[in-house]
């Protein structure tokens, strides 16, 4: 992905705890596969066939992982051995402790402090674990969450953070978390404006926006003042392309769209009164180099999770 705003509440005892809207901005020509099922036959999302790995998947269990790649030209970058996108898979895995033993947060932390930690990596065995350093992997914003928690780790030219991120709107690009770039804002404003408080904090009785007019706050070609482009190393003219939320381009622009839907609401009819049901909802919109939509495709699963910490009854996805 390279632009995100998303809606956390995680105290909400029903309805969404997590929505997420956000533009992957791609060379056209760079092979890749559409929402789906992964070869492992339980994560979903979209798949980057060139060097493996994804930009957002989720697992039925319930567990989000996506990430920003970080632009800074004008610094050295690591020299990478692993995917960027491979990152994203280990971590929606390890969110629910299937891999390993470790917890999330320790693993995100020791990966911080730059240790090597057990990471399934590969797109088709979850099982396959390998050593993984954050200097192994070119900077990025990761992304992750169990629905407990939503974490947020930072790999960068100035070195690497993780913090656990508080309820309400944020927003995600290709700098530093904490410097807002333009579009960042943009988007982040007009998802703010769209949403209903009341329909936040698990109030049902709001009218639930459309996919439609979430998708469409990023099919956004505004581009800010000059004066106000970031600065990662690149012409101006460049910089000023890659300032607009959705990027119209013949080789280079915004390849796909996607909105995230993470609902809950109490379970009927279990022995466990703890357990929750959970609907996870993908949709993705991809986009020819002119900016038409060329394919739309919708991935759900329902899921029974227990807060007693018993394993919940995993779903499978169902795509239309």
């Amino acid at each position: 992905m390279c632009l995100m705003a998303f809606d956390w509440q995680p105290d909400s005892p029903q309805g969404e705890c997590l929505l997420l809207i956000g533009n992957r901005d791609e060379f056209h020509a760079r092979a890749t596969a559409g929402l789906c099922v992964w070869p492992d036959g339980v994560l979903c999302g979209g798949r980057d066939l060139v060097a493996g790995g994804g930009w957002l998947v989720m697992h039925p269990a319930g567990s989000l992982a996506t990430l920003t790649n970080v632009r800074q030209l004008d610094h050295p970058a690591p020299t990478a051995s692993i995917s960027r996108g491979q990152l994203v898979a280990a971590a929606a895995r390890q969110a629910l402790g299937r891999c390993s033993r470790w917890r999330l947060e320790d693993w995100l932390r020791a990966l911080v402090a730059g240790e090597s930690v057990p990471a399934a990596l590969e797109g088709a065995d979850a099982q396959k674990l390998s050593a993984l350093t954050l200097e192994a992997v070119d900077w990025c914003n990761l992304l992750v969450c169990d629905g407990k928690a939503l974490w947020r780790l930072h790999h960068g030219p100035q070195g690497a953070e993780v913090s656990r991120l508080s309820a309400g709107i944020h927003s995600l690009s290709n700098g530093h978390p904490e410097t807002d770039w333009p579009k960042q804002r943009r988007l982040s404003g007009r998802l703010t404006a769209l949403l209903d408080p009341s329909a936040r904090a698990g109030q049902t009785t709001a009218r639930p926006l459309s996919d439609d007019a979430l998708l469409d706050l990023l099919k956004d070609d505004w581009r800010p003042a000059p004066t106000q482009l970031p600065a990662t190393g690149l012409s101006p003219e460049r910089e000023a392309l890659l300032s607009s939320p959705f990027i119209v381009s013949a080789e280079y622009g915004t390849r796909a769209s996607t909105l995230v839907r993470w609902q809950r609401h109490p379970a009927r009819d279990t022995t466990d009164p703890s357990g929750v049901v959970q609907t996870l909802t993908l949709l993705e919109r991809r986009f020819s180099p002119e900016g038409h939509i060329i394919a739309s495709r919708r991935a759900m699963t329902r899921s029974l999770a227990s807060e007693s910490g018993k394993k919940g009854d995993i779903g499978s996805w169902r795509l239309s």
